[in-house]
């Protein structure tokens, strides 16, 4: 895309308003900018437990409650289905804390739902009955990736480059 917060990427460029910087010097701002390893980190936590339970979730129920497989998948599904709304959820969140409260706001909201999205995962491996899992399951995809959502609010003030 060619639009940017500050307008036309091309009309800025050709004015002079705007002009590119060498790849290696962006590429040196990038790799020495805690504040993105932190992001980067943050976000693989959210993204590579979600990411983690969509592979092993079906199984899970397979093996543990002794569902049929066809069960199993459709109580999988469900896991990732909670991204329709709990993603966009997520960096709405975000977006309203960050105006309540600014950068601070969508760290703490980040932050709590990710301790809170951990949690849920430690409860999910203690219940055991079927109706409880999937219940605690539901409410743990939806934290998890609400996440990933906060992090989509953080990401833009991390760096004005």
């Amino acid at each position: 895309g060619q639009d940017t917060p500050d307008g036309n990427y091309q009309r800025l460029k050709n004015s002079g308003e705007k002009h590119a910087d060498k790849i290696s010097k962006v590429t040196l701002h990038a790799v020495s900018n805690y504040r993105g390893w932190i992001t980067a980190l943050c976000y693989g936590y959210c993204f590579g437990v979600e990411l983690t339970i969509d592979n092993i979730i079906a199984q899970y129920f397979f093996d543990r409650f002794h569902v049929n497989l066809h069960t199993a998948g459709i109580i999988a599904a469900s896991f990732g289905l909670a991204n329709v709304f709990a993603r966009p959820g997520g960096g709405v969140v975000s977006d309203m804390l960050g105006k309540r409260w600014g950068i601070r706001g969508r760290l703490w909201g980040w932050w709590i739902v990710q301790t809170l999205g951990g949690i849920l995962c430690v409860v999910l491996g203690l219940v055991n009955t079927l109706a409880s899992s999937i219940a605690i399951m539901l409410v743990f995809s939806v934290f998890v990736q609400a996440a990933c959502g906060f992090s989509f609010g953080v990401v833009p003030f991390i760096s004005r480059r």
